[in-house]
């Protein structure tokens, strides 16, 4: 159990340091503090942390896209970024350890704010509402030409 341990310990070192050499210059607020031991689908162990902070959405597409990570070791797998139910996340295999990234998925752009009913015309004296401009000048034009 002490290689587990052990394989778990290595993968967390080497990931918060490629983390932190590959944001420290571009997105220096986004943070990955808060790391949870599981197990992965497969049974083996996971590494989990949510990238939280200013500009976390573009630091760990930054992290997965250009930064390169030292993987050597059999079974290892470069990072890929995986869209699930509200979240965004970038998962590799290193040690026989399953690592992942994750962020909140929000929308890019602002919900779209409810349509505006139209303001309603105002009633005429007599009830009926009046007619606009263009059709008041057409019907005195017809009105003319029949007398």
């Amino acid at each position: 159990m002490l290689e587990l341990a052990d394989a778990l310990i290595e993968t967390k070192l080497s990931a918060v340091r490629s983390w932190y050499l590959a944001v420290r210059d571009r997105y220096p607020s986004a943070l990955v503090p808060d790391w949870r031991v599981g197990t992965a689908e497969d049974g083996a162990p996971r590494l989990t942390v949510q990238v939280i902070g200013e500009h976390a959405q573009e630091a760990l597409h930054h992290f997965a896209s250009a930064y390169p990570l030292a993987l050597g070791g059999s079974g290892d797998l470069r990072p890929v970024v995986e869209y699930r139910p509200g979240r965004v996340v970038c998962v590799w295999r290193s040690n026989g350890v399953w690592v992942e990234l994750w962020h909140h998925d929000l929308p890019a752009v602002p919900a779209p704010s409810p349509a505006l009913m139209p303001k309603r015309r105002q009633l005429s004296p007599s009830g009926r509402l009046p007619l606009s401009r263009r059709l008041t000048t057409i019907r005195r034009q017809y009105a003319n030409k029949e007398n």
